[in-house]
Parts: structure tokens; C-alpha cells; sequence
């Protein structure tokens, strides 16, 4: 999900990569709010979505632990999706988003309020690597100036920080004050609807902590059982 690139905020970014995009959000409110379903009814549930598409985003979704894919052997072939344990964690998190969305309905940029808008309508707000970064840098340290954010943030050019920043103006979620002095000064700080986002980077932080955890165990109890097989191999060998 995540490249080998150190990153800051890595949590928030983790749990960011499993819900970004247009369909995975979607797939995981109908699958949480509805039950286990099988392909074709979450075709019918989703029906902008292509065939290729659904396959591709419930493979991703699979891939990283969040959807289960049960295969029946039957004729013809039937196959079910549900949520898994982790999947289920996200449920606070989507509730958040919808509060945070029907809350802030102000900021509506789809000219079709689409199912599960209000999720899609927050996370839009939070989506990518760079915006995830500077709220929490605001959120965390608070007001600071350009060049500021700059040094905190290293690796990211001037002009995609320069976008950065007034996309999220634009949203409603941080304020830029300029100073009439000479040389300019221009400062950036969280507005009221920034800080109400406080709560929902803090659960994608936990999620992706509990995420990590059990991950890395998952990963010690495979190296353990190879280890276990392979000293059992080694023993019948002998």
C-alpha cells in the first residue's frame, strides 16, 4: 500500500491509502452498512461502477486485508464479500467522515450529490499525500509562516506546497494571513472547520496503528510456522 519511503505521519497516511478513491469508499459503506454480498449485488448496489473496475478495487481491497472473498464450490460458481475484523475498523471512521461531510455541506464540489457523498465529499478534503501532512503539521504546531512549513515538510517541492495550500483555503480548512509589512509575511493556520477534522485524524492514526500491529504479528506467526515446517523437514531428512 505504501511505498519504502520514509514518510511522516505514516498512520494517517496508511489508513488514507486504504480509503482513497472514489469506489473503495462506496464498497466499503455497502458492505458495512448491508452485509456480505456477492459480486453481482454490489453491481447493482454501485451502478456506475464497470465489472473491471468492482474486480479490481475488491482485489485491492483483499490484498490489503480489509475485504473477505469466500468462494463457494457450487454450480455455477458463487462468490461472497464481507468486511474483515480489520475492515470493521473503519466503520468509526466512515461515521466520522459522513458527520464531518453532512456537517460541512458547504463545501459540496459534486454537481450530483452521489451515494455516500458526505464520506466522499470529507475524505476529498484529506485525500493525498502532501494535504494529510500539512493539517497535522497545523493541527500539531500550529500557525506557521511559508518557509516554515517548507523546512517541516523537506520533500516537498514550492509550488505543489504553494497548491497545497490553496486548495485547502479554497475547502474552508486553513486561513492565510498576509501582513502589510515589508518583506511580506504570510501565515497559515487551521480554520474552525480545520480543527473539527482533529478527530478523524486521530482515528485514521489508530486504525493504522492497529493496522501495523497486526500486520507485523501476522508476519511473525508465518516466519514461525515456516520455521517450525522447516525443522520438521529437516528432521524427518535425518
Amino acid at each position: 500500500m505504501m511505498n519504502n519511503e520514509k514518510v511522516i505521519y505514516p498512520e494517517k497516511q496508511l489508513t488514507l491509502s486504504v480509503l482513497e478513491g472514489k469506489w473503495k469508499i462506496t464498497i466499503l459503506c455497502n458492505l458495512g452498512l448491508k452485509g456480505t454480498k456477492r459480486f453481482g449485488e454490489l453491481r447493482k448496489l454501485i451502478p456506475n461502477i464497470t465489472q473491471q473496475m468492482l474486480t479490481n478495487q475488491l482485489k485491492e481491497l483483499e490484498s490489503n486485508g480489509i475485504v473477505h472473498r469466500e468462494v463457494y464450490r457450487v454450480a455455477p460458481p458463487m462468490v461472497e464479500y464481507s468486511l474483515t475484523q480489520q475492515g470493521k475498523g473503519l466503520l468509526p471512521i466512515l461515521e466520522l467522515l459522513d458527520t464531518w461531510g453532512k456537517e460541512n455541506k458547504n463545501l459540496n464540489k459534486e454537481e450530483d450529490q452521489a451515494i455516500y457523498y458526505e464520506k466522499r465529499l470529507t475524505l476529498s478534503i484529506i485525500e493525498g499525500k502532501w494535504k494529510l501532512i500539512i493539517l497535522c503539521h497545523l493541527g500539531l504546531i500550529g500557525t506557521r509562516r511559508f518557509g516554515e512549513l517548507r523546512k517541516l515538510i523537506p520533500t516537498i517541492t514550492q509550488k505543489m506546497l504553494t497548491n497545497k495550500l490553496r486548495e485547502l483555503e479554497q475547502d474552508g480548512v486553513v486561513h492565510r494571513e498576509v501582513y502589510p509589512v515589508v518583506p511580506p509575511k504570510v501565515e497559515y493556520s487551521l480554520t474552525e472547520q480545520g480543527k473539527s477534522l482533529h478527530p478523524i485524524l486521530h482515528m485514521l492514526e489508530e486504525w493504522g496503528k492497529n493496522y501495523i500491529k497486526q500486520s507485523n504479528k501476522a508476519m511473525e506467526n508465518f516466519k514461525s510456522a515456516e520455521l517450525s515446517d522447516n525443522s520438521i523437514s529437516e528432521n524427518n531428512t535425518n
